[in-house]
Order: C-alpha cells, then sequence, then structure tokens
C-alpha cells in the first residue's frame, strides 16, 4: 500500500483507532465497548479487520466487520457484518476504505466466511456498491406507533434536567419488568436466511445498552434513546396477541416519557406486515446490502431486524 502499513486488528492496537474515531466522529473511542465487540469468537473468528498506519507509524485507517452465524433452511452458515469503518481526515482520497476492504475480505473468503452484508449510511452505501461489488437488496424502514405523554424532550429543555436522570430513570422503569428469554428472529421462514438469535448472540450484543423483556407473555428486545423506545425485534405473535403487547409497550413508553414506539422491518416479513398495520411508516429507509462469497446463502433474501445492526 505505498506510504502505508497495514496490520490486522488484534486487542493489543485495539486502542489505535482511538486516534482515528476522535478525528472521524468528533468523540473518544470507548474502549472496553469497542473491545467487547470485537471479541465474536463465539460464532466464528475475532478481531476481523485491518488497520493503516502510515509512514510515521500514525493510524490511518481502519475497516473491520464482525462474526456471526446465519440460520438458513435449517443450517448454520459463518458470515460477517460489515461493521466500523473509519478514515482519519488527513488520509482520505487515498483509498484506504476500498483497499482495507479488501484484504477483509480477502480474509474472510479464506477462512470460511460466505459473505458479509451490512448496513452502511446512505452517504457510504454508494462506495461499497461501487468500489466493492456489493449489491443492494433489501431496505430496513422504520414504523412509529405514537404514545400520548408528556415528551422528556420537552421537560429536559423546560427545566434544564441532565439527559443522565432520564437514563437512570428510564433503566429503572425497565428492569422493573420481568426479564425475558432469547427468542428467535421475527423475519425467520424456511426460506429467508436471518442472523442466529442464539443465547450466546443476546449475551455478545450486551456491548450495547439495551433490555431483553417478557411482555404480556412474549419477548421483546428494546433499547431508548430521547425520543423512542426502540423495538430491536419482538417474538412473533398473532395479531391480537400483539395489540395486547403494543399496548403494554406504550404504557412502559409513557412513563419514560417517550412519545414514539420505533421498529425497523426489512420488506415482506412479518414485522412490516404488522407494523404497517398498526403503525406509521416514516419516509426514510435505510439500504440494506452485501457481497456473496460461495453463493451457499442466497443473499438477496435475507431479512433484518434493527436488533440484527451491529449499533443496536
Amino acid at each position: 500500500m505505498g506510504e502505508y502499513s497495514v496490520f490486522r486488528i488484534t486487542e493489543s492496537n485495539v486502542a489505535d483507532l482511538g486516534v482515528i474515531f476522535k478525528d472521524a466522529f468528533g468523540q473518544d473511542l470507548q474502549h472496553e465497548k469497542f473491545l467487547k465487540k470485537q471479541k465474536t469468537g463465539l460464532f466464528g473468528d475475532e478481531f476481523v479487520g485491518y488497520i493503516a498506519y502510515d509512514q510515521f507509524n500514525s493510524p490511518a485507517a481502519f475497516y473491520g466487520v464482525y462474526s456471526c452465524q446465519i440460520e438458513y433452511n435449517g443450517k448454520f452458515f459463518l458470515a460477517a457484518q460489515s461493521g466500523d469503518t473509519m478514515t482519519h481526515s488527513e488520509h482520505t482520497g487515498k483509498g484506504l476504505f476500498t483497499q482495507l476492504a479488501t484484504r477483509t475480505y480477502e480474509y474472510c473468503k479464506e477462512n470460511g466466511f460466505h459473505c458479509v452484508f451490512g448496513f452502511p449510511n446512505e452517504n457510504s452505501f454508494p462506495g461499497f456498491i461501487k468500489r466493492l461489488g456489493w449489491s443492494h437488496f433489501d431496505n430496513l424502514t422504520p414504523y412509529l406507533i405514537r404514545v400520548k405523554c408528556i415528551p422528556w424532550v420537552r421537560i429536559k429543555n423546560t427545566l434544564k434536567i441532565p439527559q443522565s436522570i432520564h437514563n437512570k430513570w428510564c433503566r429503572f422503569v425497565l428492569k422493573t419488568l420481568k426479564e425475558g428469554k432469547p427468542f428467535k428472529s421475527s423475519c425467520l421462514t424456511s426460506e429467508t436466511p436471518v442472523i442466529d438469535h442464539s443465547k450466546d448472540f443476546f449475551e455478545y450484543k450486551t456491548y450495547e445498552e439495551n433490555f431483553l423483556i417478557q411482555v404480556k407473555g412474549k419477548n421483546v428486545w428494546v433499547k431508548f434513546d430521547d425520543t423512542f423506545l426502540l423495538i430491536g425485534d419482538l417474538e412473533k405473535c398473532s395479531e391480537e396477541e400483539f395489540l395486547v403487547v403494543i399496548r403494554k409497550l406504550k404504557r412502559i413508553a409513557f412513563w419514560m416519557g417517550l412519545p414514539h414506539l420505533r421498529f425497523h422491518a426489512c420488506s415482506d416479513t412479518w414485522g412490516e406486515r404488522i407494523f404497517k398495520k398498526y403503525g406509521s411508516q416514516m419516509e426514510v429507509s435505510y439500504p440494506v446490502g452485501g457481497i456473496n462469497f460461495t453463493g451457499e446463502i442466497p443473499i438477496e433474501k435475507m431479512k433484518f431486524t434493527a436488533a440484527d445492526n451491529d449499533t443496536f
């Protein structure tokens, strides 16, 4: 790579990403969280990705993926989700994104990965299509269900209450609920490849703050922010059961001061059909794509919810 040297990400050099992260995103890298996110050994390889250093040995760019298991037609396949991508502003336009991603994909193909998929933002997605050979096969579309409440954001802005107070309150509300149990993806069908939602997967995803709760006998995976009670996934159920669960979730959101439930659905899934019927579709949608290495998984049929994204 000319003036750059490239090394695989390891536990010993993760901290080097802090320099790139601070420049690219304007905030400090949460080292322990990022380290936990890299530890995907339960599903396949861990620390899959590469860092480029300039001639002065300063970190310049990074591309990485996260191992997971895909369930399809009763079998399990090793796959990878494209994750954190970052380039220091002093090194943009040098082709580092393409070179690091290509190096990562070569590693994946040599080590039994069947595909790489991901949810890049709309600004970076064209680069995945044009430079890396990705196909765009679906979108994640958000649906909202309105909750009548006094919005926390209004209270915060009026009374100047610290955000930390709201966070503590929301954690308290969610932790008073019955703890849920791991459940299969609501997108799963005999013809639909999905990320395997095993017990190990739920435990791995605790690098982010999310909550697995049981609501009216159904398991629901949620997290919160200022405005939304985000439903990462909801155990597939009948329409009557769904309405009972949603009524309870709306009461929970009411006490948290969150004016919306939010769910992300791929096309032609149970989640899309039921949230389209009882919720409001947002105008924005998020592209889903990937690249197939072996052809053993029909990547164009893969389906996801928000809980599958590495940011949930």
